[in-house]
C-alpha cells in the first residue's frame, strides 16, 4: 500500500518535473537567444565607441567585455524571470514568494522606467538642439567679439577657444531646458522616497533661476557702468593736469602711476563693488549679505586711509624736494620726506582701525626714540662745539666789561685836568 502510494506520487509528479525541465529548456534558449541579439544590436550600432567616447572604456577590448557584461546581465534576468515558474512546476514555489513579490514589483516598475528613460532621451536631444541653435545664433551675432571688446581681451598667440562665450551661454541654455525635464522624468519613476527630495532641489533651483539671472544682469551693468564713469573720471582728470603730481608718487621723482589712472580705477572698483553686493541681495544668500554689507560700511575707511596716504607721499616728496632745494642737505631733506611718509602711514593704518592700540604704542615708541636719539648725538657730538662757543661768549662778555669800565674812569680824569688848568691860569 505505501509502494502503491509512493509510485502514484512519482507517477503525478512526473507532469511537473517535465514541465520544469521543458520551462528550463525554454528560459536557457531565450535567455542565450536575447545574450546574442543584444551582443549583435550594440555592436552594429558602434556601441563601443560610444562606450570609449563616454569615457567608460579606455580601448575596444574594454569596450567588447562591458558589452559582453550587459549581455550577461540580461541572460541572468531572463533566467530569474523564468525561476518562479520553474519552481511552481516543481511543487516548491511556496519557499520563493518573496522572491516571486519582489520580480513581481520589478516588472510592475518596468513601464515607469523605461517611460523616464524615453523622457531623458528624447528631452536630451531637444536640449542638445536647442543648445546648437543657440550656440549658432550666438556665434553668428559675434558675441565673443563683442565680449572681447568690452573687456580688452584678446586671442592672438593663445590657444583658447574663439567661441567660449558662445559655449558657455548654451551650454547655460542646455542646463535651463534639462532641469524640468529631469524633474518630469523623476516623477514618472514614482519613487517619492528617492525622487522627492532630487524634485524639491530641482524645484529651488527653477525657483532661483530668476534672481540669478536678475543679478547676472546686475553684474553686467554693473561692469558697464562702472567702466563707462572710470574712464570718464579719469579723463576729467587728466584734462585738469593733476597728472602733473603723479612724479610725487614716488620716492625718485619718477611715477609710472598717474593719479588720473588710480583715481578711475577706484571710482571703477567701487562702482562695480556696489553692484556686486546689490546682486547678492537679489540673490537673498544671509551670510554673503552680511559680508557685503560690511564691506560697504568700511569702504569710507579705505577712502579716506588711501586719501591720507596719498597726501602723505605727496607732501612727504613735496617738502624734501623743498628743504633740499633751500638748505642744499640732502640727509635734512630725505629725514623730512620719511618723517612725513611714516607719519602718514601710521594715520592711515589708525584709519583702517588695524590694531588701534599697537599702531599708536609703536608710534609713541618710535617717537620718542627718535627725540632721544637726537638729543643724545647732539648732546655727545656737539660737546666740544659747545664748548668752543661758551668760552667765545665769555672772552666776548669780559671784553664788553673791561670797555665799560674805561667808560666809566675817562670822566674822572677829565674833570681832574680841567681843575689843574684852572689852578694855572
Amino acid at each position: 500500500m505505501n509502494l502503491d502510494n509512493f509510485f502514484r506520487s512519482i507517477v503525478n509528479a512526473l507532469p511537473g518535473i517535465f514541465g520544469a525541465l521543458l520551462l528550463l529548456v525554454v528560459a536557457l534558449v531565450v535567455a542565450w537567444a536575447i545574450k546574442r541579439f543584444t551582443i549583435t544590436v550594440l555592436n552594429k550600432i558602434d556601441f563601443d565607441q560610444q562606450l570609449q567616447h563616454w569615457g567608460f572604456a579606455k580601448s575596444k577590448e574594454e569596450a567588447n567585455v562591458f558589452i559582453e557584461t550587459i549581455a550577461s546581465i540580461l541572460y541572468f534576468i531572463v533566467i530569474i524571470l523564468f525561476l518562479p515558474s520553474i519552481l511552481a512546476g516543481l511543487n516548491i514555489g511556496g519557499a520563493l514568494n518573496p522572491i516571486v513579490a519582489m520580480f513581481a514589483t520589478f516588472l510592475a516598475f518596468i513601464p515607469n522606467l523605461l517611460m523616464a528613460l524615453i523622457i531623458l532621451v528624447i528631452g536630451g536631444y531637444f536640449c542638445n538642439f536647442i543648445k546648437r541653435l543657440v550656440k549658432n545664433i550666438l556665434t553668428g551675432l559675434n558675441i565673443d567679439k563683442w565680449y572681447r571688446k568690452v573687456t580688452k581681451q584678446s586671442v592672438h598667440g593663445l590657444n583658447v577657444n574663439e567661441n567660449q562665450m558662445a559655449d558657455v551661454l548654451s551650454s547655460v541654455v542646455y542646463v535651463l531646458l534639462y532641469i524640468p525635464i529631469l524633474t518630469v522624468a523623476l516623477e514618472t519613476l514614482g519613487i517619492q522616497s528617492i525622487s522627492q527630495p532630487i524634485i524639491d532641489v530641482l524645484n529651488q533651483i527653477l525657483g532661483a533661476i530668476p534672481n540669478i539671472f536678475a543679478a547676472v544682469v546686475m553684474l553686467v551693468i554693473g561692469s558697464f557702468v562702472g567702466k563707462l564713469l572710470g574712464d570718464v573720471v579719469e579723463g576729467l582728470l587728466s584734462t585738469s593736469g593733476i597728472d602733473q603730481y603723479s612724479k610725487y608718487l614716488n620716492f625718485k621723482g619718477e611715477s609710472q602711476l598717474k593719479i588720473s589712472g588710480v583715481i578711475g580705477v577706484l571710482v571703477q572698483s567701487l562702482l562695480t563693488l556696489f553692484f556686486i553686493v546689490e546682486a547678492i541681495n537679489i540673490l537673498n544668500l544671509d551670510v554673503l549679505n552680511a559680508i557685503g554689507s560690511s564691506i560697504i560700511a568700511y569702504i569710507p575707511a579705505v577712502i579716506s586711509a588711501v586719501i591720507i596716504l596719498a597726501l602723505g607721499l605727496i607732501g612727504g616728496n613735496i617738502f624734501a624736494n623743498f628743504i633740499k632745494q633751500v638748505s642744499g642737505s640732502s640727509l635734512f631733506s630725505e629725514l623730512v620726506r620719511f618723517t612725513i611718509i611714516a607719519l602718514a602711514i601710521f594715520m592711515t593704518l589708525d584709519q583702517l582701525k588695524i590694531a588701534q592700540t599697537i599702531v599708536n604704542s609703536a608710534f609713541v615708541i618710535i617717537l620718542g626714540a627718535l627725540a632721544g636719539a637726537f638729543v643724545l648725538a647732539f648732546g655727545l657730538g656737539g660737546k666740544d662745539y659747545a664748548h668752543r662757543k661758551l668760552e667765545e661768549i665769555d672772552h666776548t662778555l669780559a671784553k664788553e666789561g673791561e670797555q665799560s669800565n674805561q667808560i666809566i674812569t675817562d670822566p674822572q680824569q677829565t674833570l681832574n685836568e680841567d681843575n689843574h688848568l684852572d689852578h694855572q691860569v
